[in-house]
C-alpha cells in the first residue's frame, strides 16, 4: 500500500476490561489491541501464541483467524478499515466463525503491505496516552469524533509502518546517530531521547540499529562510553570515579563491571598495565 493513500475508517474504539476464552473466530475488519494491564494470550492460526502484556501492540488484518484467552485484561481495542470507502458499514461488525462462511463480508484491502499480515510490537508504551485518547473520544461521541479518532489512528499506523519497515532507516541516519552519540556519550542519553532527536520511535531506532550494527542502541552508547573512558585512563591521571562520572556512568561499580566485560581487566588493572609497559 502507498502509505499516502492510508485513510483508516474507525468503526469502533473501546476500552475493554474483561476476561476472554473461546474458539477460533475470524476478524471481519482490521483491528488492533493496545494492552494496558493483565495478560492476553492471542493465538493466530498458523503462528505461535503471543502474550500481550502492558505496552504491547497487536494489529490483525481483516480475515485473520484468531482466539483470545485471558483471566483478566484491560486494553484499548479498535475495529476499522484501512481505507475510508463510500457506503462502508459504520456499526461494529461482529466476529465471524472460523472458517468464515463463503461470501462473508470481510473488509480486506488489496495491496495493503505492511498491513496485510499480523504485526506485533513489544514496546509501544510511549503511545499509551494516544490509544486512551482514541477510546475516550469515541465513547464521548462528541462532534466529529469518528473523523478525529480515524485521523489519530492514521498517525499511529504510520508509526507502526515505520517501526516494522526493516529498510526505513537510511545509512546516513545511522551515521548521524553515531556522530551524536560520540559527541554526547558523557551526557545522560536514552533510547527515548535519541528517538526524539532523530524523529523516530525509540524501539524502532534500537531495532534498526541492531540490524545494521549488530548491537542495540543501549549497547552502542555503552561502547562509546567505554572507548572514552579507556582514552582518559591512558592519557590522564583522573580517578576511576571521576572518569566513570565524566563518561556517563553514574555508578563506578557498574563502570568497572562493564569495562572488565569489554576489555577483560578492571580500569585499575588496565592503568597499572600501562605503567608496567613504561618500566
Amino acid at each position: 500500500m502507498n502509505l499516502d493513500l492510508l485513510n483508516p475508517f474507525v468503526r469502533r474504539a473501546s476500552l475493554l476490561e474483561t476476561s476472554a476464552a473461546g474458539d477460533f473466530r475470524t476478524a471481519p475488519d482490521a483491528r488492533c489491541f493496545f494492552s494496558l494491564s493483565g495478560d492476553i494470550a492471542i493465538e493466530i492460526e498458523g503462528e505461535k501464541k503471543k502474550h500481550l502484556t502492558p505496552g504491547n501492540f497487536l494489529y490483525l488484518p481483516a480475515g485473520t483467524v484468531y482466539k483470545l484467552k485471558s483471566k483478566y485484561f484491560r486494553a484499548v481495542v479498535l475495529n476499522f478499515d484501512l481505507l475510508c470507502e463510500a457506503n462502508a458499514p459504520t456499526d461494529r461488525l461482529p466476529t465471524l466463525p472460523a472458517p468464515a462462511p463463503e461470501g462473508a463480508p470481510i473488509r480486506r484491502t488489496a495491496d495493503a503491505a505492511p498491513f496485510d499480515r499480523p504485526l506485533f510490537i513489544e514496546d509501544m508504551a510511549a503511545e499509551k496516552d494516544a490509544y486512551l485518547r482514541m477510546a475516550n473520544l469515541f465513547v464521548s461521541a462528541l462532534g466529529d469524533y469518528r473523523a478525529t479518532v480515524s485521523s489519530l489512528l492514521k498517525l499511529q499506523l504510520l508509526r507502526v509502518a515505520e517501526i516494522t519497515d526493516e529498510n526505513a532507516l537510511p545509512t546516513r541516519m545511522v551515521e548521524a546517530m553515531d556522530e551524536y552519540i560520540r559527541e554526547h556519550c558523557g551526557e545522560e542519553l536514552s533510547n527515548t531521547e535519541i528517538g526524539a532527536i532523530f524523529g523516530y520511535h525509540p524501539f524502532y531506532v534500537s531495532q534498526m540499529l541492531k540490524k545494521k550494527a549488530g548491537i542495540t542502541l543501549h549497547q552502542y552508547i555503552i561502547a562509546y562510553r567505554l572507548k572514552a573512558a579507556r582514552s582518559l585512563l591512558e592519557n590522564t591521571g583522573k580517578t576511576v570515579i571521576d572518569i566513570a562520572d565524566e563518561t556517563g556512568f553514574t555508578d563506578a561499580s557498574y563502570f568497572t563491571k562493564m569495562f572488565k566485560a569489554s576489555y577483560g581487566v578492571t580500569p585499575k588493572e588496565f592503568r597499572n598495565s600501562l605503567k608496567e609497559d613504561l618500566i
